[in-house]
């Protein structure tokens, strides 16, 4: 079918569903009201046990994500991180955006930035800590950001995924963490 234009009613036919080139249509075209909704979503999951001794932030293996969002849009971090630490040490965890924190508390004396603290004091506890935190990432539209579970120890060692233990006991568990991404639109 032929595309035709019809100036006296303002109307256009034989156009097929993305029959427009990429970039033609921009949201400042769209009608009001279509902001908010889903673009993307990108997910990492860990569910293997990992430690760290490191006592400076330190990316946990495989809980990161990367996304490429528009300029204009937000983006939607979600996800848990479960932790414990031995008994009578402790650290704490946050989300990186970059190099950014994001969701933490402010800077103060010779406090760590953090989202929580992964400090027990029992051999057989973690904590699920969560994020729910929309982010103005600050990105171009053609630059990926890329949103990553840390962690670090006070002393000794920090673990995700598993309680200091690590008993073999049924009423203990294995556990897992997961950082999701989801891009908002304006």
């Amino acid at each position: 079918m032929a595309i035709t234009i019809d100036g006296g009613t303002n109307t256009i036919s034989g156009l097929a569903v993305g029959g427009l080139p990429d970039g033609v249509v921009d949201g400042d075209m769209l009608a009001s009201g279509v902001g908010g909704k889903c673009l993307q979503v990108v997910q990492d999951t860990l569910t293997a046990p990992w430690t760290t001794t490191s006592t400076s932030y330190t990316p946990v293996v495989g809980l990161s994500v990367s996304i490429t969002p528009a300029a204009t849009s937000k983006v939607l971090v979600l996800g848990n991180l479960t932790g414990s630490s031995a008994n009578g040490t402790g650290g704490a965890c946050c989300v990186k955006r970059d190099s950014t924190f994001i969701h933490t508390g402010d800077t103060a004396s010779n406090r760590h930035r953090s989202l929580s603290s992964l400090r027990v004091d029992h051999p057989n506890t973690t904590y699920s800590v969560p994020i729910n935190y929309l982010d103005t990432h600050g990105a171009d539209g053609s630059t990926a950001v890329t949103y990553t579970w840390q962690i670090f120890t006070e002393s000794g060692t920090v673990y995700v995924n598993r309680d200091y233990s690590y008993s073999d006991v049924t009423y203990y568990g294995t556990y897992a963490s997961s950082i999701i991404a989801v891009e908002i639109g304006a």
